[in-house]
């Protein structure tokens, strides 16, 4: 779906709220899945979503586990942002052409990074996914669905995988040759995924620009994009946020080497273990882990987009997938040969007390 005019745009805006009128309409560059528009009225400003029905099948599931999270309590400093419901108390409105879309509110004097732009930033970072986590604590997870069963799931991703090689063109197989090499050698280590972990409440896509920060202060907000809320392993939200966090490179982004930054690391690793009581100590040793898994079943995903041929993520050219893919592969190789450093700033930080 492409870019939609500011009219019509103006009368999906009323169905949430009446009587203000768009003084602008923006489109929202981030984000792979689904559409976003950045409106601003005289009184406030607001981030209208159209949700992709391709990807998130049960709609109805996934903003019930969302307002979930929205009505539990949250310490101070944590901004938002609030869905909007319409008159009639949806939060979700069917426009004439059967697409679904959702309003929140924007937060204000805030902005989100692709990286780091310094160890401030990854430390607040690694501050607000702990906080996050705080919120959650405790949560029945009986209560919250899962919108996208086995998302995090390697094994399933691994068999996705392999149907689609099988079926892939000889001319994408020969493109994609670099990432099959290091998809087959880190095959076997995230596949030996730690046992016995507690399920908690999880984001599941916490890489940094889903992270808002006061664009003075610096201060981490809030998380957005809840679209992935649902029962999963801290491990998966922590190497997540790492994957970027950590990264000297953009996804997909060749202008500049991946690479691992120290520094930043044991930065989101302090910031986290402010809050490092919330986790038990098998979730601490499983994060190392976590930062080869989650940049691993990314790439595999992208990968495996590539070889059927771009139906899932949004490409603005042919091979991006598999640029994004590449990238995340060799990020994932960085956190493997970096695992020492990463268990080592672990047991600083996180002491088994």
């Amino acid at each position: 779906m492409g870019t939609l005019a500011p009219k019509h745009i103006q009368s999906i805006f009323e169905a949430f709220i009446s009587g203000q009128e768009l003084e602008s309409v923006t489109p929202v560059q981030q984000g792979l899945i689904n559409n976003s528009y950045f409106l601003q009225t005289s009184r406030a400003a607001y981030i209208l979503q159209r949700l992709n029905s391709h990807v998130f099948t049960a709609p109805r599931a996934l903003m019930e586990n969302l307002i979930n999270f929205q009505n539990l309590p949250k310490p101070s400093g944590y901004l938002g942002p609030a869905c909007i419901p319409t008159p009639e108390e949806d939060y979700l409105y069917r426009d004439p052409q059967d697409a679904l879309w959702r309003l929140q509110e924007f937060v204000p004097q805030s902005e989100a990074y692709d990286l780091a732009p310094n160890p401030q930033v990854a430390q607040e970072a690694g501050r607000l996914l702990s906080q996050f986590h705080q919120i959650s604590q405790g949560e029945d997870l009986e209560n919250y669905h899962s919108p996208l069963p086995g998302f995090q799931d390697i094994f399933l991703r691994l068999d996705q995988f392999s149907l689609a090689f099988k079926k892939a063109d000889a001319t994408l197989l020969e493109q994609a040759k670099e990432a099959l090499h290091i998809k087959a050698h880190l095959a076997p280590f995230v596949s030996r995924v730690p046992s016995g972990l507690p399920q908690r409440l999880c984001h599941n896509d916490t890489k940094l620009n889903n992270m808002l920060f006061h664009k003075d202060s610096g201060k981490a907000l809030c998380m957005v994009d809840l679209d992935t809320l649902m029962p999963g392993y801290a491990f998966y939200d922590f190497g997540d946020a790492f994957r970027t966090v950590a990264n000297t490179a953009r996804e997909g982004d060749f202008s500049t080497k991946v690479g691992f930054r120290k520094d930043y690391a044991q930065a989101f690793v302090q910031g986290l273990a402010q809050q490092k009581k919330i986790y038990t100590p098998l979730e601490w040793d499983s994060f190392a882990f976590g930062a080869v898994y989650m940049p691993y079943i990314h790439g595999l995903r992208a990968l495996t987009d590539f070889l059927e041929g771009n139906r899932h993520y949004k490409v603005q050219y042919p091979t991006q997938n598999l640029d994004r893919s590449l990238s995340l592969f060799q990020f994932a190789e960085q956190a493997y040969d970096n695992q020492a450093y990463i268990h080592e700033i672990l047991d600083i930080y996180f002491s088994h007390e």
